[in-house]
């Protein structure tokens, strides 16, 4: 079974879109993992949830940053290949399918990318977000030695037991950096896959409030994955 964790703090607006077009698949375990939201994203979710056995809610009433809502997810999962995917319908079920699939053929940690020649970019960032992430990305490569170009995009896909060998510590957006970084210096299979992406107006990334965090994260995981 696949595990797919959903955060989600303030989705009311794609939520409902996002769940509905996961119920095209089968065999799936949806969880979402809702954060202080104010505009009604739990009870949408809740609504959902009754009406499909395969829908996990786990609400906090506190902010407590996408890594830890993640992991709070990862731990409620049942199926022995976990994921997880943004929550603002920047990414369609589809294509996290197809990063999924790529487990079967040798991955261990199947990265959706918005960096590779076939992906498509449907709707781009604003020019200083574009210009931010690359920034990020150059400077995660340089410091974790790994090959990754997107360590952003909210879709990946791993196995279980490569998920229960790691430590993760990251609360914060670098999590996925520290992920990827670990399951590296442990040999694991990684492989990007390209897929479409639209950005939102509603990122929950705010620049001046979370570029600190995130390069403590990456300076944090650097002193661990050269030890």
């Amino acid at each position: 079974m696949l595990s797919i964790v959903i955060p989600a703090h303030n989705e009311a607006d794609h939520i409902h879109g996002l769940l509905e077009a996961f119920s095209a698949f089968s065999g799936l375990e949806l969880i979402i993992v809702e954060d202080a939201s104010t505009d009604g994203t739990q009870n949408i979710v809740q609504e959902f949830a009754a009406r499909n056995n395969n829908v996990v809610l786990s609400s906090c009433d506190t902010l407590t940053g996408k890594g830890a809502a993640i992991k709070r997810g990862l731990a409620l999962a049942k199926g022995d290949i976990l994921g997880f995917i943004d929550g603002d319908g920047s990414i369609h079920p589809n294509d996290l399918m197809r990063v999924a699939a790529t487990i079967n053929d040798g991955a261990d940690l199947a990265v959706g990318s918005r960096g590779l020649r076939d992906s498509v970019i449907v709707h781009p960032q604003p020019l200083s977000r574009r210009v931010s992430g690359s920034i990020y990305s150059l400077l995660a490569r340089a410091l974790l030695d790994t090959h990754v170009r997107d360590f952003q995009c909210g879709c990946k896909v791993f196995r279980r037991e490569m998920w229960n060998s790691l430590t993760i510590t990251c609360d914060g957006f670098a999590f996925d950096s520290e992920l990827i970084a670990k399951a590296h210096k442990k040999g694991f299979v990684i492989i990007e896959v390209p897929i479409t992406w639209s950005n939102k107006s509603n990122s929950k990334v705010r620049i001046p409030r979370d570029v600190v965090p995130m390069l403590k994260c990456l300076l944090k995981t650097r002193a661990q994955v050269r030890r």
